[in-house]
């Protein structure tokens, strides 16, 4: 956080300060009702924006809204778009980057970077539905519960793509019988990843990830988890951390429009059953490039935009403040030798969130630029004792964080062909 102000992958709840009313409206009305299966109905899909300049919000809202779903037995993909992992011209594309980042719920902090990807989130969800049956103390019972579970009921569980059905069936197959082989293939198609295709035709995957077969994956991988019921229903974070839509050549915006379109489309057909889309953008989005396709821009009314740079009823300056706090709390549970003088703190607080707010226009990473700037501080005090900011001193301090954020983001252009 120190170095990018950056929330973390898990606690972001933690740290979260003026939108757990939006949040818990999310949970209520979505997560344990609209996207809920109901008499043998699928639940339905949703799709909303999430709207804030670069470094305001979006990231830490979304990391919120995946903790929620997790709690509900929904597995979630975080995924952060770029023209070269996941651009939206290319469903095959971002089939294959959802594929390596959705999770079930992490067990352990360790588990957040270690439990993602299609093949692990499966195991984590056989094993949770047949207790230990692939991490526990072996059981000839329990395993042949699970293997006739997964031969039968999950074989036959209705989906778009009978390939996409059958590749899951011979990797969970796989894992229950020791076969390393099977369940390395079908890992492989799974993820959307390179492979032979003489390889796969052995354990019976025939069909080819493409352009045209990507979002076909996507549906049927979402109705095969909310209809066999190894998950409540999918979570796609979608964060679009940079400007990746404005770095497309015309035909390829207009490509990721109409794919945009698919996607809100089929969510609300009912064809992505239990599943919550949240897409984070920057203003820009709807100014420059929604404009330009009429039938996105039907598709951003009030109702679907949930913007994070007007929190109501909070000035910016007092936002800033309880976030400091928030980190402040975290940072003494973390630490048995934190600061602690509280008078001090709190006024070296309000000097450091007064000085980031003159050094940015609100709206442009004020938030961002004091978390790391907050969490320097309390270091460089843990360290070195606390000690009374000037102004000078803690405008000193955020000019230097703030080079650092802005080479920080200078890479993560770079990275992206800017």
């Amino acid at each position: 956080m120190a170095e990018s102000g950056q929330p973390p992958k898990l606690g972001a709840s933690y740290l979260n300060v003026g939108t757990d009313r939006i949040i818990d409206r999310l949970r209520s009305d979505y997560l344990d009702d609209h996207l809920m299966p109901f008499e043998g109905q699928d639940g339905g899909g949703t799709c909303k924006w999430i709207e804030a300049n670069y470094g305001n919000g979006k990231t830490q809202f979304l990391r919120c809204v995946q903790e929620k779903a997790w709690e509900r037995n929904y597995v979630t993909a975080f995924v952060e778009l770029s023209q070269d992992e996941c651009p939206l011209d290319r469903p095959d594309k971002v089939y294959g980057a959802i594929a390596r980042s959705i999770q079930a719920k992490p067990l352990t902090p360790a588990d957040v970077d270690r439990g993602r990807g299609i093949d692990a989130m499966l195991q984590q969800l056989l094993d949770r539905k047949f207790e230990g049956v692939l991490s526990g103390i072996p059981n000839g019972d329990l395993m042949s519960q699970a293997v006739s579970w997964v031969e039968t009921s999950l074989a036959a569980t209705p989906v778009e793509s009978t390939g996409f059905r059958t590749s899951v069936v011979q990797f969970l197959l796989g894992k229950l019988k020791g076969d390393s082989e099977q369940a390395n293939l079908a890992a492989v198609f799974l993820r959307g990843e390179p492979h032979a295709a003489t390889d796969l035709r052995e354990i019976g995957l025939f069909e080819k990830l493409d352009k045209s077969s990507g979002f076909r994956f996507l549906r049927s991988l979402c109705q095969l988890l909310q209809r066999s019921e190894l998950a409540t229903g999918t979570a796609l974070l979608f964060d679009e951390a940079r400007r990746s839509l404005s770095l497309m050549s015309s035909r390829a915006q207009k490509v990721a429009c109409e794919n945009l379109l698919t996607v809100i489309n089929r969510c609300n057909s009912g064809e992505l059953p239990g599943t919550l889309f949240l897409y984070a953008v920057m203003p820009e989005f709807f100014a420059e490039f929604a404009t330009a396709y009429p039938a996105l821009q039907q598709r951003c009314g009030p109702s679907t935009r949930i913007n994070l740079e007007a929190l109501q009823g909070i000035k910016e300056i007092d936002l800033l403040e309880m976030i400091g706090l928030k980190i402040t709390e975290v940072f003494g549970v973390a630490y048995e030798d934190a600061p602690n003088d509280g008078k001090i703190l709190s006024d070296n607080l309000k000097c450091i969130s007064e000085q980031a707010l003159r050094q940015t226009m609100v709206g442009s990473g004020t938030r961002r630029l004091l978390v790391s700037s907050w969490v320097r501080a309390l270091q460089n005090f843990r360290e070195h004792g606390v000690r009374s900011m000037t102004p000078d001193d803690a405008e000193m301090l955020i000019q230097g964080v703030r080079q650092q954020l802005d080479a920080f983001g200078a890479d993560s252009v770079a990275g992206e062909g800017e």
